[in-house]
């Protein structure tokens, strides 16, 4: 008896979210901004294209190499 005690218990503490988690998640979609595809290059005003390294985001102009990494 006291094995589905504690597995219900278990249960319901792993089946509630903690409150803190929950505010993560709303300050997550309060704060999300958008990223756009395409941006107009500052040297030369072409199109600049998303890109992505390894760990990081930018934009890169074809024309005149520009590279721009967001933080």
């Amino acid at each position: 008896m006291s094995k589905s005690r504690r597995r219900s218990k278990l249960l319901i503490e792993v089946e509630e979210t903690p409150q803190h988690i929950i505010e993560a998640k709303e300050e997550n979609s309060k704060n999300n901004l958008t990223i756009e595809q395409e941006i107009e290059c500052p040297r030369c005003h072409d199109t600049m294209a998303l890109c992505s390294d390894f760990d990081r985001l930018g934009y890169v102009c074809e024309e005149c190499d520009f590279l721009l990494y967001l933080n």
